[in-house]
């Protein structure tokens, strides 16, 4: 967001700070002369001045309120829009979900520091700077060069102290650990996982109230140097001008104090934002460039947590081949499915593909909707025809359309779960159809059937299939390309 959209909401709270200061001299000005006991004439004008300026200063705070929240509002929207468009390009991270955790942390840290600058960092540090100016300029005359003292108050406030934050990695870490493992704690007991973090919460409860305890004690001595600065003007002040006009500047100096007081934060703001940094792994959004075959890989390189997936690795399946990708776990069958869906981004050489990519995977996500809008979340303007079909494929016709099958499936068995995956990528309209593990949970027979509707469909499309699995023994019809890892 450029710096002239913020100018409304800087001249509002600039002009609200100086109709407070216009306010606070006016009813300083007016007191004092009513202490003399003048005629009730000679005080119209400060009468007037104090009933202008409060109004003033009311209509331009809650225009300063008005536009810095619009602002505000407006910058937010864009920022979670934003991370969400990031996030949905770069996850998931080969690194795992740990590590996701923390990049999701850092971003929406940055996004409420970002939202801060306007109203924390902006605000405050311009319009402390234009008072310094006008009451710099105003006060060069009756205090000569002591008038300085002003603008060094001001760049004494912009000293950048360096205060540390609590250390909360450990505590963070551990609750991600603990929450990998809930299941396993749910079976066998919590009581240790309950201690470790008590013991990490209490280390990261005391660092923390040590530094803010260290933080609260240099403000206050900080301000106090700054009060001792706008006395000693007046003690100054107090030489050379009469009692109205030391009254005036007296109260003055207060509402500047005020001003003063919040650019020590908003430097702290500032260096928070400045200071804020993505986790250091490298992330880019994968690339798949285009080619006249289904599939073309050409000197692969990938691995993850320290390990080699894929080295030097080349393959090319033409269009309409149907095929088994076939090796032992772990071997990188399903990495290479990502690779291939855009998930990950490889470490060297390039994937190409010829064509539109449906999928199904174990880590596909079923929303808890009925079967009919599971559908129609992937492909908006499917009909139930071409819904009941994919479903007959997979051996699941005679399902309910608007069944509501809960939570990722949840009332649904691991095969009949399994199945409506691949279903869904079925229904796609895609020129290849990648299948990670589609039998499991299925004996033989129904094995045997679902991969004979599978090919049968693939057939009538002219479609390429692509299947995965660590058991080959009911692909005798498909091609067979054995990764080794």
């Amino acid at each position: 967001m450029r710096l002239k959209k913020f100018l409304p909401a800087i001249v509002a709270n600039v002009s609200a700070a100086l109709s407070e200061i216009l306010l606070m001299a006016s009813a300083a000005w007016l007191i004092a002369s009513a202490a003399l006991h003048p005629p009730l004439s000679a005080l119209s004008v400060g009468i007037t001045l104090v009933r202008t300026a409060g109004i003033s200063r009311a209509a331009l705070r809650y225009a300063d309120r008005f536009l810095s929240h619009k602002i505000i509002f407006k910058l937010l929207d864009d920022l979670r829009e934003e991370l969400f468009l990031r996030a949905a390009k770069i996850f998931p991270l080969k690194s795992g979900r740990s590590h996701e955790g923390e990049l999701l942390h850092a971003l929406t840290v940055s996004a409420d520091l970002l939202k801060d600058f306007l109203p924390r960092v902006v605000l405050p540090l311009s319009t402390a700077a234009l008072v310094t100016i006008l009451l710099t300029y105003f006060l060069f005359e009756p205090l000569n060069f002591f008038a300085l003292m002003l603008p060094i108050i001001f760049f004494a406030n912009l000293i950048p102290i360096d205060f540390k934050q609590a250390d909360d990695s450990d505590y963070r870490e551990k609750i991600l650990d603990l929450n990998d493992g809930r299941d396993e704690l749910k079976i066998f007991g919590t009581t240790p996982a309950e201690k470790i973090l008590d013991t990490a919460a209490e280390n990261f409860g005391a660092e923390n109230l040590k530094l803010t305890a260290r933080q609260i004690n240099f403000d206050t001595a900080f301000k106090i140097l700054s009060a001792a600065g706008f006395f000693f003007m007046l003690l100054k002040l107090a030489a050379v001008v009469d009692t109205i006009a030391l009254t005036v500047w007296t109260l003055i100096f207060l509402a500047t104090l005020e001003i003063f007081s919040q650019m020590p934060p908003a430097v702290q703001t500032w260096k928070k934002i400045r200071a804020v940094k993505i986790p250091d792994e490298k992330i880019f959004p994968a690339k798949i460039l285009p080619t006249d075959k289904a599939v073309e890989i050409k000197n692969l390189s990938f691995g993850y947590a320290g390990k080699k997936i894929f080295e030097n690795f080349s393959l090319t399946i033409e269009r309409g081949e149907k095929i088994a990708v076939v090796g032992e776990s772990g071997a990188g069958k399903t990495t290479l499915l990502y690779l291939l869906l855009k998930l990950f981004p490889p470490d060297e050489g390039t994937i190409s593909i010829g064509g539109k990519i449906s999928a199904s995977t174990f880590a596909n996500y079923i929303f808890s909707a009925s079967i009919r809008e599971n559908f129609k979340m992937l492909r908006e303007n499917i009909s139930d025809e071409k819904i009941f079909s994919a479903l007959k494929i997979c051996m699941l016709g005679k399902f309910n359309l608007d069944a509501p099958i809960g939570e990722d499936g949840e009332n649904l068995s691991g095969g009949e779960r399994n199945r409506l995956l691949v279903a869904l990528a079925v229904a796609q309209d895609a020129e290849i159809l990648i299948l990670d593990e589609p039998t499991a949970g299925l004996d033989k027979i129904h094995a045997e059937r679902l991969i004979a509707n599978l090919i049968d469909d693939a057939q009538k499309k002219n479609r390429t299939l692509i299947i995965i699995t660590h058991d080959s023994n009911y692909f005798s019809e498909l091609g067979r390309i054995e990764i080794t890892g």
